[in-house]
């Protein structure tokens, strides 16, 4: 749906606008990258480690699905294959704040976890303009901090 501002839940301010820059890079150049048919089919706790602000897990996630870019306008695909699966592992790190306990309830990623009102007006801060709440502090439950490929994670 490119509607970005529905992941911002889920992943850390700075991740988020790294996220949020390329998409409207590539909407700028009339480009879209799409993805179809994500399976993950294994996954491998690497790394936990707590500090004394936060604590941190990095798990290796394996998957394949169709990955491709096209031109908006008339559809060509100018990367990636529609027809055939990518197959990768990426190792993604999830922070949440030392002491922070799980939520069970699913997250209305449609509105504040504070006031309810719609994610339509959040600052490059992560706060909502309309309570002025910061909504991606990781104090309630894991985000999403970091994505690393195989041959740039480190450990």
């Amino acid at each position: 749906s490119r509607r970005w501002e529905l992941a911002r839940p889920y992943q850390t301010d700075a991740l988020f606008q790294v996220h949020r820059f390329w998409m409207e890079r590539y909407a700028r150049s009339g480009l879209v990258n799409r993805l179809e048919e994500i399976e993950v089919f294994r996954t491998e706790l690497v790394k936990v480690e707590m500090d004394a602000y936060f604590e941190s897990v990095t798990t290796r996630i394996f998957a394949r699905m169709l990955d491709w870019t096209e031109d908006v306008s008339t559809g060509k695909v100018v990367g990636g294959s529609k027809k055939k699966q990518r197959t990768f592992s990426e190792y993604w790190t999830f922070i949440r704040g030392v002491g922070a306990e799980s939520v069970n309830d699913e997250w209305n990623v449609e509105a504040c976890p504070s006031c309810g009102a719609p994610l339509d007006n959040v600052t490059m801060a992560g706060v909502c303009e309309y309570c002025e709440a910061k909504i991606t502090t990781g104090e309630f439950d894991w985000v999403l901090s970091r994505i690393e490929q195989d041959e740039s994670y480190g450990g």
